[in-house]
């Protein structure tokens, strides 16, 4: 039996309470689908330090702070309008300052905003908020991987809050524990993050089927 420990450095709090639940179910999707490997999947740990994101070297700092704790590092920037910024402002810089550290650095970068992945499964949206309405009426798109094309799934996903008077952040969690991996694995991002993920296993000698 291995263990996989592992933390994410976010770009803010609303991302700690969705990320680390649906990483650590993912982790283990991948454990058990493409390692022969008996994996024990601990929970992802959130590392943070103020509210917002993390500079490059603050990230770095966060990481030395908790050296040899965990495995695999997922840091999470959401794409915005323009892939080619955040890997010149952010990605890039990251790997050049990791250098040769033990953790496997692995990238979250949901395309627009984190927002979209919890748009991308209407029946986790309609048990979260006891609700009955189609994928129409909630404003999805009807294909998962569509989400991408979203211009502002926060509004999205705020209007959908708005019409059940509630806040959105207190159901972050609870999405993050029932959205369907099958469908998010429809969603490019997502399954660059999967493809990712499994590369680092296989560097830290976890055996592929």
């Amino acid at each position: 039996m291995r263990y996989l420990t592992s933390a994410l450095v976010s770009e803010g709090v609303t991302d700690d309470q969705f990320l680390p639940r649906l990483l650590a179910r993912a982790l283990a999707e991948i454990c058990v689908t493409e390692f022969e490997d008996s994996v024990e999947v601990a929970d992802v740990q959130p590392l943070r330090d103020r509210r917002g994101p993390c500079s490059v070297g603050e990230v770095i700092e966060l990481v030395e702070q908790n050296s040899a704790s965990f495995l695999i590092i997922f840091f999470h920037h959401d794409q915005g309008g323009s892939a080619e910024r955040v890997e010149r402002e952010w990605l890039q810089p990251l790997r050049n300052q990791w250098g040769s550290r033990p953790e496997r650095l692995v990238t979250v970068i949901p395309v627009r905003e984190t927002e979209a992945w919890l748009l991308a499964d209407g029946e986790a949206l309609r048990n979260t908020l006891g609700v009955r309405w189609s994928d129409a009426d909630l404003g999805l798109p009807r294909r998962a991987r569509d989400v991408e094309q979203i211009s502002d799934p926060k509004k999205v996903l705020d209007q959908i809050m708005c019409r059940v008077s509630r806040p959105v952040r207190s159901h972050y969690g609870q999405l993050g524990e029932l959205i369907s991996l099958e469908k998010l694995r429809e969603v490019p991002a997502y399954r660059r993050w999967w493809d990712d993920s499994r590369v680092a296993l296989e560097a830290l000698g976890f055996r592929p089927i």
